[in-house]
């Protein structure tokens, strides 16, 4: 029975690590990820490098976004090569589990900094070759011994593993975008806090699309340290990864279905099959939001071909047979359609023209105008929809104060409040507006 504690070791440390450090960097490989049981995909692997390592990659990834199974199938394939090392050096007399520890935990670690799974299956299969050529060489007696090395060397990769900045740092990435691709605002804002934001700016426009779709905007804007428009929505920014990702959420939250398709069909165009499930799943929502049933059921039809979305297509098919499709758009209206613009502000601007009315539209409208120090416009705009607001924001009272002309909406004490501060450099949100 002894020679089962160095395996069981392994995986215990790789399964407990893999849970509590990359639980949703794994996941995230789901997102990005595509496995179809289609002629097309099995070509277009076979076009590759390593197809055979990619097609299996694929096939396990499909199931990283349900809980147990990455850390699963990760401490399965760290005992895995810890079993197949330790019986290739059992053919040279090397018996000693120290060296298939440090081998199994070198797999650990190359599995744990991949950005998919196929690296991992690769050198699965390429021990697992070295492991069929040792059969041909005569068996040795060998005294399997050494766990409390084996634990000695697993323990120092967990730890290695839990002080890694690069670990950690992907794996609050990972968690950032698999909760705004579900549209867990609550668990956004659970990682992306302000003193998060402070190190890693690129997290701030997320946390403001979760603080306006949970109507907290205007009261928690300045908690957060932005700088400029580009803090708040990422405007300026050249199109990359990032960028389209948080566009095609925006977009999909300000119900603008079009866009938003059109920024997750750019981001399919950077990832490694030029499509995944998260596009895919956002397409067949965004399809449905716009009422074109035809392509609803062509992409269910796509997604249906993968392992684990039976229920997932039968819930939109169900949702299509008892809603009525948008009949398409004559040419004659979609001439006088304005286009979206560069500019989120005029977006913005252009939702609200249209009739695209909602709070967190007009809560981001005005909060732009706050971060582009425009207070006498924020005001104007604030009088015009102010039966929005029947209790005014924190930072929607501040900018009234200092833009002047809403005495009759805020109370004598609160202006007078504000009215002490408003000269404070300490005070990070007068300061801000005050343009020092």
């Amino acid at each position: 029975m002894k020679k089962f504690i160095s395996p069981l070791i392994v995986f215990a440390g790789a399964f407990t690590a893999t849970l509590l450090f990359q639980k949703y960097t794994f996941a995230w490989q789901e997102y990005e990820g595509l496995f179809l049981w289609s002629a097309d995909y099995f070509s277009s692997m076979f076009q590759k490098p390593w197809p055979v390592s990619g097609i299996i990659g694929d096939w396990l990834t499909q199931f990283f976004r349900f809980g147990v199974y990455a850390p699963l199938t990760v401490g399965l394939g760290v005992m895995l090569a810890f079993i197949l090392v330790r019986s290739i050096l059992g053919r040279f007399s090397l018996g000693h589990d120290v060296f298939p520890a440090i081998a199994s935990c070198g797999f650990w670690l190359f599995v744990a900094f991949a950005p998919t799974a196929k690296r991992g299956v690769a050198a699965i299969l390429i021990i697992f070759g070295i492991w069929i050529l040792s059969r041909l060489l005569p068996s040795r007696q060998n005294r399997n011994r050494g766990w409390i090395f084996t634990l000695a060397i697993t323990a120092g990769t967990f730890l290695f593993l839990f002080l890694s900045t690069d670990i950690s740092e992907r794996e609050a990435n990972a968690e950032l975008c698999t909760a705004t691709a579900m549209a867990d605002w609550d668990r956004v804002l659970t990682v992306a806090t302000p003193e998060a934001c402070e190190k890693d700016r690129s997290m701030m426009p997320f946390a403001f699309l979760a603080l306006g779709e949970k109507g907290q905007l205007g009261n928690r804007l300045f908690n957060y340290p932005v700088q400029s428009q580009r803090d708040f929505d990422m405007s300026g920014i050249e199109d990359s990864y990032p960028t389209l990702f948080f566009k095609g959420c925006l977009y999909q939250a300000l119900s603008c279905p079009n866009e938003s398709m059109h920024n997750f069909f750019q981001l399919a165009t950077l990832q490694e099959h030029g499509q995944s499930f998260l596009v895919i799943r956002h397409l067949i929502a965004d399809c449905f939001l716009n009422g074109d049933y035809d392509l609803v059921k062509k992409y269910c039809s796509v997604l249906s071909r993968s392992t684990l979305h039976s229920q997932y297509v039968k819930y939109f098919l169900g949702l299509t047979e008892k809603g009525t499709p948008h009949a398409p758009d004559s040419v004659t209206f979609r001439k006088t359609v304005p286009l979206i613009s560069q500019d989120p502000l005029y977006n913005l601007f252009l939702f609200e023209g249209t009739g695209m009315h909602s709070v967190s539209s007009m809560d981001r409208l005005l909060c732009t105008l706050l971060i582009q120090r425009q207070p006498e416009r924020f005001r104007d705009l604030f009088m015009s929809v102010k039966h929005m607001y029947p209790i005014i924001p924190r930072y929607y009272e501040e900018a009234l104060v200092i833009a002047g002309g809403a005495d009759n909406l805020i109370s004598t004490s609160t202006s007078k409040r504000y009215s002490d501060l408003q000269w404070d450099p300490d005070t990070y949100w007068f300061y801000y507006m005050s343009g020092n």
